[in-house]
């Protein structure tokens, strides 16, 4: 950029002294193209010579008038400024880069360059700088040869058959899908509190924890099994409950489990004390806690009986 501000100085003619201005200054304008396309960007370079301590602005945008119009000239970027070595003279100059949007006689729409000197405001014009804008448009259009007409289009109807087939075949996959999602799901459903409490201690007694020598945790498991039961069955009973918890919560059912207590208490010396206990005892506090169940389950049982066949008399 400098050594093109250098060479468009070198090339430009004497300068043109600038009117209008009470400061003796000088003005050289030179731009690249004198005849541009649309769009094609152009360089401007400005120098301007005023008396030394002169003071030199140059302008950073282009004129209100031509920015509110949009086929206006437009500045691209800022303006490169240089201070050019003088003895007698403050020298300076401005390198524009710019592109017109119209055609025809196109002013380049900068605003004025300010010269301040000795306590005074000089303004030198840049307005009637122009140049020229060309149509990037053909002179002559009857020159081109039209293409051939283009063969008719066929319109073929469209075979739904095979659609319909596919979204049929979709609709039996999604009803088989969905038929197997309930069926595993029926399959997959929680057995009632008291088959699944039966499937346990069968599957416990299966173990034969006790011929092996384990009737403490033979005992453990079969009372916790209980607890899941009870807990399930009766909703004012918990899992996580202490024995005594679950005593004073099982009130209801008192009559039917006269050996809990004795049981729970049993079990938390074999579970929490870590006691042993002989194989015959193991054995029957395993039964005492299968029988536990059967006891509520048929107390239970006839308690909801009683009930509806009350809920019908009423």
């Amino acid at each position: 950029m400098i050594a093109l501000l250098r060479l468009a100085l070198l090339l430009q003619a004497a300068p043109a002294p600038a009117t209008s201005v009470p400061i003796p200054v000088q003005l050289a304008v030179s731009v690249t193209a004198d005849t541009v396309t649309v769009g094609q960007r152009i360089t401007l370079i400005v120098r301007v010579r005023a008396p030394q301590g002169a003071t030199i602005e140059f302008p950073t945008t282009v004129d209100s008038a031509s920015a509110a119009s949009l086929t206006g000239m437009e500045m691209i970027g800022k303006p490169a400024l240089q201070s050019l070595p003088s003895g007698e003279y403050t020298t300076m100059s401005a390198a524009y880069r710019l592109a017109a949007w119209d055609i025809g006689p196109q002013k380049l729409g900068l605003p004025d360059v300010v010269v301040r000197y000795n306590g005074q405001t000089g303004y030198v014009s840049l307005s009637n700088r122009q140049i020229f804008v060309k149509s990037v448009l053909p002179e002559d259009s009857a020159l081109r040869v039209p293409k051939p007409a283009r063969p008719a289009i066929e319109i073929v109807p469209f075979n739904w058959l095979p659609w319909i087939i596919a979204l049929g075949a979709l609709i039996a996959a999604l009803g088989l899908w969905r038929l197997w999602i309930w069926y595993r799901r029926r399959s997959g459903s929680p057995l009632d509190p008291y088959a699944a409490a039966q499937q346990e201690f069968d599957r416990i007694e299966a173990m034969k924890l006790v011929q092996t020598g384990e009737g403490e945790r033979h005992t453990a498991l079969m009372t916790d099994v209980m607890r899941e039961y009870l807990a399930r069955r009766m909703p004012e009973i918990e899992p996580s409950q202490t024995s005594s918890e679950l005593l004073a919560a099982s009130h209801r059912i008192h009559s039917a489990t006269p050996g809990l207590g004795e049981l729970l208490w049993r079990t938390d010396l074999v579970k929490f004390a870590r006691i042993g206990i002989p194989v015959e005892e193991a054995d029957k506090l395993g039964s005492a806690a299968r029988g536990i169940v059967e006891s509520v389950e048929n107390y239970l049982t006839a308690e909801e009986e009683r009930e509806r066949e009350q809920e019908k008399a009423a």
